[in-house]
Order: C-alpha cells, then structure tokens, then sequence
C-alpha cells in the first residue's frame, strides 16, 4: 500500500511538472506574440511619421523653388499642394517661343517638370500673331480653356511692331489678363519682352514701353533683356537668326532665354 502511494505521489508531481511547463511555455509564447506585435505596430508608426516628415520637407523644398513668384501665385501653389492638385503654368506668346525641343520654352517647360514633379501641369502655347489678330482670331478661348493658374506671357510685342499702335497693344494685354481672371479669380499674369533685335530703332522703345506699362499696371514684368550681348553689338547676332520682324533666338538665344526663365521660376 504504501509502494503504490508513492507511485501515485510520483505520478502526480510528475503531471504537475508537465501542466506547469506547457502554460509557462503557453505564457511565454503569447508575452512574445504580444512583444512582436507591440515591435511591428511600433515600427509601422514609426514609418507613417517618417513619410509625413519627408512629405513636409518636400513641400517646404518645393515652397523654397517658387520663393521668386509673386506673393498671390506662391500662395496658390501652396494650397495646391494641400489639396493635392497640380497647378498649371502656362507659357503663352508668339513663335519667337519656338516649338522644338532646344527652344527656350520647352527647356523651361522641361526643367520646371522635372524640379516640381507632377505637383505642375507645364503648357505651352504659340501663335502666328499679332496681339489684334489673337484677339480676333479668339485664340483667347484656348488659353482660357487651360484654366492656367499662372500665365508667362510675351504679348506678341515683335509681332505687333509696325502693325499694332502700342497703347492698342497694352489694352489687348488686359482683355487677355481680364479673360483668363474670369476664369480663375486667383490667376496670376506675368510678362516679358520678345528677344531683341540687332541695332533695332523703334522696337527698344516698344519693349521700353511695355515694362513701364507692367509696372503701372503693377504686373510682374520679367526683363530678360539684361541677359542679352548689347543689342547694338555684333556678339548679339550669334544670339540671333532671321532679320527684322521675323527675328527669331539662335540656339544660344533659346538657352539664355531659357535660363533666364528657369533661374525666376525655380530660385536656388
């Protein structure tokens, strides 16, 4: 009797021993699961705050490229940003633009694609005209149809020498800057001169005219111009082909336009 209590007692611690292994082993194993979880959820918040913070220095580098802008286009862009929106530069003017790709305006059009992502919608627009005939012509509609939230424009200032009085010609300057207004009340209007001309006469005092027109009008006014040889030089003319009217950049007259433009719109 006493042999077979002492087998039982044995039987029993021994039971004790394997039901008292398999929950530490059951305990040990859910604490571990809960630590991996507890790891895994830690690294994933670590991740999502990780990515806002690369998000938030991405907008604020991006903010930093559009510092030249003017005041009402830097804050437009920003609450594009917010919304998720690009928003739409437009490049507008006649074919002193060009339409290949080593003109001025596609290398601008490249370089603001590849520094602002898809945060931009880049278009370009030329036309064979004066600004009158662009008016009657109602090429207007496309720009507006664009629904640009900022608009580059060289208003047609070679094209219409000769041909376009120039008070006439600022006044289609506003009809084309009231057009796209209606359109988007926070668009901006920005404008420059055509290239120069070699020991021109009465264009310099067109382009005079215009500048001093943007600024009473208080409309940004990109004055390339000082990029330029002195118009009156003949280093000038390897900036330039054609003659007169019909003047148009070289390729170095595209890329020194185009640099011009690049270092405005995206400030190092």
């Amino acid at each position: 009797m006493k042999r077979f209590l002492v087998t039982l007692l044995a039987i029993g611690c021994v039971a004790i021993l394997i039901i008292g292994n398999k929950h530490w082993k059951e305990k040990t194993s859910v604490s571990a699961e809960k630590v991996k979880q507890e790891v895994i959820m830690k690294d994933e918040g670590q991740a999502k705050e990780d990515v806002k913070e690369e998000e938030k220095v991405d907008t604020e580098q991006l903010l930093k490229f559009a510092s030249n802008w003017p005041a009402k286009a830097k804050d437009s862009y920003q609450q594009a940003l917010v919304d998720g929106q690009p928003f739409t530069i437009l490049i507008a003017g006649s074919l002193s633009l060009g339409t290949e790709d080593n003109s001025w305006s596609q290398l601008v059009k490249k370089d603001l694609e590849e520094t602002y992502g898809d945060t931009v919608n880049v278009v370009v627009k030329t036309y064979n005209h004066t600004s009158a005939s662009f008016l009657t012509d109602n090429k207007l509609a496309e720009l507006i149809a664009e629904k640009p939230d900022l608009t580059l424009l060289e208003p047609f200032t070679l094209m219409n020498n000769g041909n376009v009085n120039v008070s006439v010609a600022h006044q289609h300057i506003m009809e084309i800057a009231s057009g796209l207004a209606d359109s988007n009340a926070n668009h901006v209007l920005v404008l420059h001169p055509t290239n120069p001309l070699y020991q021109a006469n009465y264009y310099p005092i067109q382009v005079d005219s215009l500048q001093k027109f943007a600024e009473a009008e208080a409309i940004p006014y990109l004055n390339h111009w000082t990029a330029w040889p002195d118009p009156n030089s003949e280093e000038i003319q390897d900036y330039l082909i054609g003659e007169g009217s019909e003047t148009k950049p070289s390729e170095k007259g595209h890329q020194l336009w185009a640099e011009y433009i690049v270092d405005y719109f995206i400030a190092k």
